[in-house]
């Protein structure tokens, strides 16, 4: 079962080890609302694909982290008149179900890339999303004298899932908002600056998975802007853990509902801040 955990990505071109293509897998498993995610980030040397065009079951994000790489859409295993789109770092790609697609290497060095991958039991027939791209500008700014600046990139329901949701969110120095706890799981990919959370320092370009009915917040505590990626994995619902009578409600349980009042503050922040 997979919980809630930061996974810091140190890489290097030596990492390839005279390879051509090398996936270094971060984890893989059940959550409470996915029957399989799995997430590696890989180096792939100039020149090369990891394989040709092929399809599953699964979706897919893949998220480039350093270097560029051309994404190959195609309708079926060969790359003839496949459909190429070019990202750097910080863009990504998303592949719904039996989308044929790979990555290519066209430039002087190697690319390294992070993949969120999973798939449920349950699927659904009606009209989902389809491949989208995503490309990251670092020298724009969401801009906001609040400090936090979250930006809709899409959403949808997916095969897999009832709704796939992304967004990008620069948190100002000394920004940031208190622990709450999410019915769907989440996933964090930081792009620039420092963040702090679940008690760690996180830099980029690490990976962040909170998995569904876990606490947790985030604050910005380094000196420059913070800019980080937010996918939203929406699922089938989390058991609600029942709640307590008036009567029986202690100093900590109304400790919590304050809490939980000032997470649904926040909330509906963000909403009109993605409206």
């Amino acid at each position: 079962m997979i919980t809630t955990e930061v996974k810091s990505i140190r890489f290097a071109d030596a990492d390839l080890a005279g390879e051509k293509w090398r996936p270094y897998p971060l984890f893989s498993g059940q959550t409470r609302a996915h029957d399989d995610m799995a997430c590696h980030y890989s180096l792939l040397s100039p020149g090369h694909s990891p394989h040709p065009p092929h399809a599953h079951v699964e979706e897919e994000i893949l998220i480039i982290l350093k270097g560029e790489a051309d994404i190959l859409i195609a309708d079926g295993p060969y790359p003839d008149g496949a459909r190429v789109e070019r990202l750097g770092p910080g863009s990504f790609v998303y592949y719904p179900a039996y989308q044929h697609h790979t990555i290519r290497n066209s430039p002087e060095e190697p690319v390294a890339y992070l993949m969120f991958k999973w798939r449920t039991v349950s699927k659904t027939s009606q009209q989902v999303l389809g491949t989208t791209f995503y490309h990251f500008d670092r020298a724009s700014s969401l801009g906001s004298a609040e400090g936090f600046a979250p930006r809709l990139l899409f959403e949808g329901p997916t095969t897999h899932l009832g709704k796939l949701h992304a967004h990008i969110t620069e948190l100002q120095p000394g920004a940031g908002y208190p622990p709450h706890a999410d019915a769907y799981d989440v996933a964090i990919v930081v792009l620039s600056g420092q963040v702090e959370t679940l008690g760690q320092k996180v830099e980029p370009f690490s990976a962040i998975y909170y998995s569904a009915g876990e606490m947790h917040g985030m604050k910005n505590v380094g000196d420059t802007v913070a800019c980080y990626l937010v996918f939203e994995f929406h699922g089938r619902p989390v058991e609600q853990v029942p709640t307590e009578s008036p009567a029986t409600r202690t100093d900590a349980t109304a400790g919590i509902g304050r809490l939980r009042r000032g997470v649904r503050a926040v909330r509906r922040r963000v909403s009109e801040l993605l409206s």
